[in-house]
């Protein structure tokens, strides 16, 4: 028997109830819930797809620029919109932060890229699988608007014109648009599709003019931070926690936002973690600092649930922080606000600039890179490298005295 679309609010609702969500919010995604009712009878739909959703939220977001109500009323109204849809669609549903926008493809190219996503999944971290099929989706959209319409039409004019557009939505690391593009032509080759000529020339990545080496924190900046979270309450105990363990330890957001309780071994003083980006184990030592904070914050802010994971939503549903916090935007700019740190696009003062103050102490306290690469979980002692910031002082030791040169340009006297 089919679901109706009463029957499937019903179930919406429900599953929100079973989190638990609150009344008053349960209540509220009802409200939501009722303008997709109205939508469906509106448009006679008996069912309601991904497709029905975006169609749906579209109409509300135009409302709400109209001032009919509230742009995060429309936003409300969208996740509930695609928690019916998941109903349909899948059966099944999950509290998480839902990615919206899917492209829409021709259906031989939605064929080719599912095929190459079942190629790469297992291979690669599933962040890096995630990645990839974003950029390829991007790209066969775009073939299909240049009139390209089968795999085999592409040329090098058309791929050409394509990485100039997208480019300069890279120049922090080009690779990340042609290192895509390389695998997904590479696969399409070895299916034994005839591809109209060879592109390796137009995603050859140029030779770097210069080493780019983003600034680390300083100590100043390092102690203004931890002094400046407030450890009398549950949000800066459980941030105070996190952002000692980035500096005691170097981990990824990614890999502390996905810690499971179980992944410390509190009587070896160990953190023991599979990496999110490289897929691969890691050991840490936990130090002292770093496993009081986060003791502290298990014992006395953590919720009350469930939850495997250690660092946790402030509000329900309790679920793991990589669902809901961006880690520069909402944890650190807190405190880089009370502290007077600006933050700009490329300048290295961001969560991930933690792991670069670790590796930079480490190599500071005299630390062999060999050791500071395997505590970082790199698998190549070179990507090290980017994440170790230099030091005036250390520069200045290695300067060989130039004052026995006589020199008549008057700056250099």
């Amino acid at each position: 028997m089919s679901l109706s679309i009463d029957e499937a609010i019903k179930k919406v609702l429900s599953f929100l109830k079973s989190i638990p969500m609150a009344p008053a919010t349960v209540k509220y995604y009802s409200c939501c819930c009722s303008h997709v009712r109205d939508y469906c009878q509106r448009n006679a739909l008996q069912e309601f797809s991904y497709k029905d959703a975006a169609s749906f939220t579209a109409e509300q977001l135009k409302l709400a620029e109209n001032g009919k109500f509230g742009k995060i009323y429309a936003l409300i109204m969208r996740k509930a919109a695609y928690y019916v849809a998941d109903c349909f669609e899948t059966g099944t549903l999950e509290w998480k932060r839902n990615r919206y926008t899917i492209t829409e493809l021709p259906e031989n190219y939605q064929q080719i890229l599912g095929s190459f996503e079942e190629s790469i999944s297992g291979k690669l971290a599933e962040g890096s699988v995630y990645n990839i099929i974003h950029e390829i989706r991007k790209f066969l959209k775009y073939l299909e608007k240049a009139g390209c319409l089968t795999i085999q039409d592409l040329s090098a004019d058309i791929l050409r014109a394509y990485v100039i557009q997208e480019a300069p939505k890279h120049m922090g690391n080009y690779v990340n648009l042609t290192w895509p593009l390389k695998k997904f032509l590479a696969y399409v080759k070895k299916s034994g599709v005839a591809l109209s000529g060879t592109f390796d020339f137009l995603l050859a990545n140029p030779a770097p003019v210069h080493e780019r080496v983003l600034p680390a924190f300083d100590d100043d900046e390092t102690k203004a931070i931890l002094e400046s979270i407030d450890t009398s309450t549950k949000q800066g105990r459980r941030d105070y926690a996190v952002v000692m363990l980035a500096l005691d330890t170097g981990l990824r957001w990614s890999d502390i936002a996905k810690m499971q309780l179980s992944d410390i071994l509190w009587e070896k003083r160990e953190i023991r973690v599979k990496q999110e980006k490289t897929d691969t184990p890691l050991t840490l030592p936990l130090t002292l600092r770093a496993g009081t904070a986060v003791a502290d914050y298990i014992l006395e802010a953590r919720p009350k649930c469930s939850s495997p994971y250690v660092f946790l939503r402030l509000r329900k549903p309790y679920s793991s922080m990589l669902s809901s916090a961006s880690p520069t935007k909402d944890l650190m700019g807190r405190y880089f606000k009370k502290n007077g740190i600006e933050h700009h696009f490329g300048d290295g003062k961001t969560f991930h600039g933690l792991r670069r103050t670790m590796g930079t102490n480490l190599v500071r306290n005299g630390t062999p890179l060999e050791a500071v690469s395997q505590i970082l979980g790199h698998r190549d002692i070179n990507s090290s490298r980017h994440y170790i910031s230099l030091h005036d002082e250390m520069l200045a030791e290695c300067c060989m005295d130039i004052s026995m040169f006589a020199t008549e340009k008057e700056g250099l006297q």
